[in-house]
């Protein structure tokens, strides 16, 4: 590998990791990002997820109870016992924080999307 070699794969490495970091270092946009709860399709709960301190919320499902754990920027759904979830997919997502991420309980018809500001759909394809 030649001198010249080496400055352009310096200088791509040094961009690639600039460009990474700035995904995590830069903040988002303002606003309020909301966990949307929603069982058999219809919306029972807007949860803020912004602020320092974490809060609980019970959904009444099919099967049971659920526990939703929000704020700090994120949501999740506390540990369901077998009867109420069988497989467990919807507590096992745990945390999300993103716009347009949700976490689903299809045996009990219900989501959590998380819905505000920022990037949501990467690409639409027809």
């Amino acid at each position: 590998m030649t001198r010249g070699d080496a400055v352009v794969v310096t200088g791509a490495l040094l961009t690639a990791v600039l460009i990474w970091t700035g995904f995590f270092v830069v903040p988002r946009q303002g606003g309020t990002l909301a966990a949307v709860i929603r069982v058999d399709g219809k919306e029972i709960a807007r949860l803020p997820v912004t602020g320092d301190a974490l809060a609980e919320k019970q959904v009444s499902l099919r099967g049971g109870v659920a526990t939703v754990e929000f704020g700090q920027g994120k949501v999740r759904i506390l540990p369901l016992s077998d009867h109420i979830c069988p497989n467990g997919i919807c507590w096992k997502t745990g945390w999300i924080s993103r716009n347009g991420q949700s976490i689903v309980c299809v045996p009990n018809h219900m989501t959590i999307t998380l819905e505000g500001p920022g990037p949501g759909v990467d690409s639409v394809v027809r």
